[in-house]
């Protein structure tokens, strides 16, 4: 395939991370097609609607598929599921992957691509760390408040020379993309704010713009943030002095937001504890520090979480 041929692209999950980018690849001139679970009848019959400060779009008609379907192959294979639903992956992707493919993973957390690549060595695994407010509202109907960048990682140098073409398909779209040369730092990165504020924003039940105005409630996510950066410079992946202090600066101007825990846990999910709690814990402790502000944070939201769900370890108490 030529450089320059538009790149095709399946969005596994369109949700508020799959449907707002897809739209955005698809407003570039990509080839997009979206895998959907409870809303695909919806979309094939009504289009997926998204509103964003970058221009509200209704797609109708647009290309989506239950994940059952026989689906045609892409360049690109988006992963935009939760990592709750990552006992899955295996299953859902096999059909999607042959040699060469790309799998972009957008979830949050660590490890995740290395687990990727172990199950489909004939694909090239990169990483799409992604900054971005965004709330699914109703049946293929998402709402963009905020952000919206990009970052992207090779897991390793087969994944170099796909970046610029990314590059172009989301620049196209209206979306901004830098290249990190190091994947285990950003997504330690990317921890130092998931960590905190996800975290937070369930066990103190406020949106971002609370968090940042209660005095006591910031300190524990600075708190959080430094031992964050303790466990990143453990694992070989410092982090700059002034990113921190950015990183909160960034959160202040942030349009008040939910994050996508809080709303998993109001909408009685699962919450994506493991990646993004219990494996840089794991990783953390391999090099010799430990995060206890992390771990407690990480036990709290697993308490919660199953009496949240209801299931039977909190109905015998």
């Amino acid at each position: 395939m030529s450089s320059t041929t538009p790149l095709s692209f399946t969005i596994l999950g369109t949700g508020a991370l799959g449907g707002f980018y897809g739209s955005r690849l698809l407003q570039g001139g990509a080839t997009v097609r979206f895998i959907a679970h409870s809303d695909v009848d919806w979309i094939r019959a009504h289009g997926l609607r998204v509103d964003s400060p970058l221009g509200d779009q209704l797609h109708h008609p647009v290309e989506v598929y239950a994940d059952s379907d026989p689906i045609p192959p892409s360049d690109v294979v988006c992963i935009a599921l939760k990592t709750t639903q990552n006992a899955r992956l295996p299953e859902l992707l096999a059909p999607l992957v042959r040699e060469g493919t790309v799998i972009l993973n957008w979830q949050n957390g660590l490890t995740l691509e290395e687990e990727l690549a172990a199950r489909f060595p004939q694909a090239v695994v990169i990483a799409g760390l992604c900054f971005l407010c965004s709330n699914k509202v109703g049946p293929g109907h998402i709402a963009h408040l905020d952000y919206g960048y990009v970052s992207l990682a090779a897991l390793d140098e087969r994944g170099v020379d796909w970046l610029p073409r990314l590059r172009a398909a989301f620049g196209a779209g209206g979306i901004e993309t830098d290249v990190q040369p190091s994947l285990p730092a950003a997504r330690w990165r990317k921890l130092a704010w998931n960590i905190p504020f996800n975290g937070l924003s369930v066990l103190l039940d406020r949106n971002t713009d609370a968090i940042m105005a209660d005095p006591e409630a910031r300190t524990l996510a600075e708190r959080l943030m430094r031992e964050v950066a303790q466990g990143a410079a453990a694992c070989g992946v410092p982090f700059d002095p002034d990113f921190m202090p950015k990183l909160l600066a960034t959160t202040e101007r942030m349009a008040p937001y939910a994050p996508s825990m809080r709303l998993d846990f109001l909408a009685k999910r699962a919450l994506e504890i493991e990646y993004m709690y219990r494996r840089p814990l794991r990783e953390a402790a391999r090099h010799g520090v430990s995060m206890p502000a992390v771990e407690t944070i990480a036990a709290q939201l697993s308490i919660l979480d199953r009496s949240n769900r209801g299931d039977s370890a909190s109905r015998t108490k």
